[in-house]
């Protein structure tokens, strides 16, 4: 029961220390607006998925994976005593890493901050869901084993 709560703790304060971008939101660009084409549907831009800056060589538990929606991640166990996670989004909604053992959502910061944790773990399996919330968002993550802070 300890161990859950500091390994909550770690996690919420990796995950805080992300970083925050200081630029207003109306100074961002916004994407052109749709144009009406005779005959032909208008098609909205979609927001592409972030990049990851991952470690070379480093032994990867969950392959970079994309989605714009809620998911299960697919089971991993660290092997060297924690692991690391590496996460971004874009788009207005709120994305968040949910260890499914607990409740505790832990937010990814979106819009050009990378999200990097570590996380200090028994060699037991890991069951992690990522959830979207507020509106569109596109969001990537990879999982490598042990600790790779930047």
């Amino acid at each position: 029961m300890r161990r859950s709560a500091l390994t909550a703790a770690a996690v919420a304060t990796l995950f805080l220390a992300g970083g925050c971008s200081d630029e207003p939101e109306a100074k961002r660009p916004s994407p052109p607006a749709p144009t009406a084409s005779s005959g032909k549907p208008t098609q909205t831009p979609t927001t592409q998925p972030p990049s990851l800056d991952l470690p070379k060589n480093a032994q990867t538990l969950i392959a970079e994976t994309t989605g714009n929606k809620d998911q299960e991640l697919p089971a991993f166990t660290p092997r060297e005593g924690a692991y690391t996670l590496y996460a971004a989004c874009e788009g207005k909604g709120k994305v968040s890493i949910v260890d499914r053992d607990s409740s505790n959502p832990h937010p990814v910061t979106c819009n050009g901050v990378g999200t990097v944790g570590v996380v200090y773990e028994d060699e037991k399996p890991q069951h992690l869901t990522i959830q979207v919330t507020g509106g569109t968002s596109v969001w990537k993550i990879a999982v490598i084993s042990g600790n790779h802070q930047p």
